[in-house]
């Protein structure tokens, strides 16, 4: 691949090299994760990230945690070489570096079940009955294809 971004999937948690057709088009990064309302964020003095604005929103299934940002990111996040000032170009950094900077995030239910001698006011509560939910968030590095 001559020109190429790293994208970084928050659901699967995949961090990938992918192919960028066109460095000079915002209309090329926002067709590669899938926005068309994107927000450029900066990853250090020779980097940017690029994500779907209209990714964080009720029903979020996945996040991304970016290491010094103060809010999650949600959606799919591609690196690039550059700051806008000249075209974008293939990262400078490997995936591996990249990849410490990002903890990838899902919200988990795990189910409470009553215990054997639990008693309720209006009786008793059958043991193993789902009691309650319990939220949880399940955090991973990024997987490295």
């Amino acid at each position: 691949m001559e020109n190429f971004v790293y994208l970084l999937e928050p659901e699967s948690a995949i961090f990938r090299a992918a192919e960028l057709p066109d460095r000079n088009s915002i209309a090329s990064i926002s067709g590669l994760i899938g926005s068309d309302l994107i927000q450029m964020i900066r990853f250090d003095d020779m980097h940017s990230l690029f994500v779907g604005e209209e990714a964080l929103r009720v029903g979020l299934t996945a996040f991304t945690i970016f290491d010094g940002y103060p809010i999650p990111l949600a959606g799919q996040i591609a690196l690039l070489g550059g700051d806008g000032s000249k075209p974008y170009r293939s990262p400078s950094i490997t995936m591996t570096e990249a990849a410490r900077r990002f903890e990838c995030c899902r919200p988990v239910l795990d189910p409470v079940f009553a215990p054997m001698d639990r008693v309720a006011n209006k009786g008793l509560i059958v043991a193993g009955a789902l009691e309650s939910l319990q939220v949880r968030i399940d955090r991973r590095s990024p997987v490295l294809l």
